[in-house]
């Protein structure tokens, strides 16, 4: 593999692990506190008043640590935490595809991917830049959607004139 590629791949892990630290501390921000989602003031969250609080439905059944559908204020700590690691995993899947989606443009010799950028959210892959001709346009979306994890491409790439 080239050198630039090595540096291509170690800049974009180094965003990757920084991407996880920030997308952690932005979702721990966003739970509200145990006694503002207790909306009833029963001592205890159902599952619709923590996901009335934006709260996600996987992360509530890990943190049901005792199965009863409704979290007391151990739990919802542990859900809470929970809802870190999820938001934290969406944005690393997404930095994972742009860094492979990069690296297969470098590698192919059609295309050299040098002046293609490639963004992701939420699985869809979008392809903007220039390239010599419309084949490699084509060949550009055919490699992106070749990433596991693919959900959509939005191919805006464009022929040099």
């Amino acid at each position: 593999m080239k050198t630039i590629n090595h540096r291509f791949l170690n800049v974009t892990l180094a965003g990757a692990i920084g991407a996880c630290f920030a997308a952690s501390a932005v979702a721990a921000a966003a739970m509200p506190a145990f006694k503002t989602t207790d909306s009833n003031g029963d001592g205890m969250v159902s599952m619709v008043e923590y996901t009335a609080q934006g709260g996600q439905l996987q992360a509530f059944r890990n943190g049901d640590s005792n199965g009863d559908s409704r979290l007391d204020r151990d739990e919802y700590v542990k859900a809470a935490a929970g809802e870190d690691r999820i938001e934290a995993g969406k944005f690393i899947d997404d930095a994972w595809i742009t860094a492979k989606v990069k690296a297969l443009l470098l590698k192919d010799e059609g295309i050299k991917g040098l002046a293609v950028q490639v963004e992701t959210h939420k699985g869809m892959v979008q392809l903007s830049g220039w390239v010599d001709s419309p084949s490699q346009i084509t060949q550009a979306e055919k490699i992106a959607r070749s990433v596991a994890g693919v959900k959509e491409v939005r191919n805006d790439l464009l022929v040099k004139s």
